[in-house]
């Protein structure tokens, strides 16, 4: 659960601090107070991803901190996977946003990635926002929201087909380049043959131009070099440095124990002359070693010209060359093995085809094992919801898994396509749910897999952002009574404009603004007694308070 957030310099909010509480806490105030910026901030706690328009105007940083509780060891494992002291089974979570994205993640006090943020934080709190009650009505969200009720193990299974389907995408995509390409290499054989006979003559080695080019250019320059060599040789003995240092150093010997520095400087003499002597050697036997020899140069230089024509000729480098050399011995191979070959890549698009398939088999058969939990216990929750004559399916597509070239019916995260199927009136058939459910049914269909949700993942928060938006009067009450029911085991934040549920919480704080200084500045407070019955009577009667909705507030707190 969430024990304590601060957020300082986040939009409109410059400096709030809010304690949170066990059971159910409403959010109430006017629109635009700030309420979803108090959850946004949270969000981020829990790994959403920051834009630095967020920093408050004339601001270097925004800065939020949050305290959680947590019980579930999945998070434990995860916490002292990456190295994170969680004593207490506390997290102390902290994100800094600057206008340049110059932004931090600590959690416990280690710096960590928002892909680290989010692994820990998916086992311990979901927000609800209202665009998730509306990806209801869009049936490519719903297979996410099915995964997310076994997150963990999905992935794992769905990063196994992948790693699948990406292996026999390839060996695919060769089958067909072989299939294709037959005939076009038939028609290319003999050009293919007298290409590879030309360029195996030239027995090509990849570094061989490059050496080449050197071995050349010291050829060039030989004169140079030769006059350059001997003038070092000729001035370092004409001088005869490299004797002096050595007489130096003995020089100094003689008194290099009446002062530690006549010592170094010794010692530093004597062991340049060996270096000095030993350079000069190599010197003198490197002019020996000189050669020029003008018919190796030719020779150097008709190979490089020969090179460089093969290079123009077939418009690759040395390095291409050889790959295409390599290619067209394949080719020729295929081509001279066609049917062998052939069937040795249908048996291996075959068999990645079945890996490929028995991978997607295991992700279908967890969703529809989910499925079959979500359908039951959905159930009960919007018969509590006053959806008692509800009917509620998932509709998994069939797949025809007969065709080992059809890749088409392979997705990034398996095969399946699912439909939620609805009926709430006995008698009726199931249609699509994204087609025939109202905006109130649409709320408390979200707020049952929400409540699912908290129940599978074992989730010690869930926030709910105007989830009882278009539900009113009695209906409204069972909404309050499911989200309270909820927050008997799982903390419950709640942003909300409906009565019933600001009353029926444990824990209520409100949310207003005001202009201080020429700058709008929100803050928060807890309300207690006769501040808390006149914020639901306000919310009941509007902005004039009357002695009729202060009564009917008194009436939902005692109820």
């Amino acid at each position: 659960m969430l024990t304590y957030i601060s957020v300082k310099n986040f939009a409109i909010i410059e400096n709030i601090e809010v304690e949170f509480k066990k059971g159910m806490t409403s959010l109430t105030g006017e629109t635009g107070a700030g309420k979803s910026l108090l959850i946004d901030a949270i969000g981020l706690l829990l790994g959403d991803r920051a834009t630095s328009n967020v920093v408050r105007t004339g601001s270097n940083k925004a800065e939020v901190e949050g305290i959680f509780v947590f019980n579930n060891p999945q998070i434990k494992d995860i916490l002292d996977k990456l190295g994170i002291d969680s004593t207490n089974n506390e997290l102390i979570i902290r994100r800094q946003i600057t206008p340049t994205n110059n932004n931090i993640i600590r959690v416990n006090n280690t710096t960590v990635t928002l892909k680290d943020l989010k692994e820990i934080t998916s086992k311990l709190a979901d927000i609800h926002t209202q665009l998730d009650t509306h990806r209801l009505i869009n049936p490519q969200t719903y297979l996410e929201i099915i995964d997310n009720f076994e997150l963990s193990t999905m992935e794992k299974l769905i990063s196994a087909y992948q790693e699948s389907l990406q292996k026999y995408k390839q060996e695919l995509k060769e089958l067909k380049r072989l299939e294709s390409s037959n005939d076009d290499m038939l028609e290319r054989l003999d050009l293919m043959r007298f290409q590879l006979k030309e360029l195996e003559s030239y027995d090509l080695d990849i570094d061989e131009e490059d050496n080449l080019k050197k071995e050349v250019e010291i050829m060039e320059n030989f004169d140079k070099i030769y006059q350059n060599l001997t003038s070092v040789r000729e001035l370092i003995e004409s001088t005869n440095a490299i004797d002096s240092l050595y007489d130096a150093s003995k020089q100094l010997e003689e008194i290099e124990e009446l002062n530690d520095e006549y010592k170094n400087v010794k010692n530093t003499f004597k062991s340049s002359y060996f270096e000095l002597d030993d350079a000069f050697e190599r010197l003198k036997n490197e002019i020996k070693s000189l050669d020029f020899n003008p018919r190796l140069l030719d020779e150097y230089q008709d190979r490089l010209n020969a090179l460089q024509s093969l290079n123009r000729k077939y418009r690759k480098d040395t390095p291409g060359l050889i790959a295409y050399m390599d290619q067209i011995k394949k080719d020729i191979n295929n081509i001279d093995n066609f049917d062998q070959v052939l069937r040795e890549q249908t048996a291996t698009v075959e068999s990645a085809y079945k890996i490929v398939v028995e991978k997607a088999n295991s992700i279908t058969k967890l969703r529809k094992e989910t499925c079959k939990y979500i359908e039951i216990e959905l159930l009960h929750i919007l018969s509590d919801l006053e959806l008692t004559k509800t009917n509620f399916k998932v509709q998994f597509n069939q797949i025809d898994t007969t065709n080992v070239k059809n890749s088409s019916i392979f997705f990034d995260n398996g095969v399946d396509e699912v439909d939620f199927l609805l009926t709430t009136n006995i008698g009726e058939p199931l249609k699509s749910l994204s087609k025939s459910a109202s905006g109130g049914e649409m709320s408390r269909i979200m707020l049952g897999f929400k409540n699912l949700l908290a129940k599978s993942l074992g989730l010690s928060l869930i926030i709910f952002d105007e989830i009882d938006s278009g539900v009113s009067g009695y209906i409204a009450n069972q909404v309050a009574k499911k989200m309270m029911e909820i927050s008997i085991n799982t903390q419950v934040i709640c942003i909300t404009h409906i009565p019933q549920v600001a009353s029926i919480s444990d824990n209520h704080l409100k949310i207003s603004k005001s202009v201080i200084d020429g700058r709008t500045k929100a803050s928060i407070k807890d309300l207690y007694d006769e501040s808390r019955v006149l914020e639901i009577a306000e919310m009941i009667s509007g902005d004039k308070i009357t002695d009729a909705s202060i009564e009917t507030a008194k009436e939902l707190l005692n109820a």
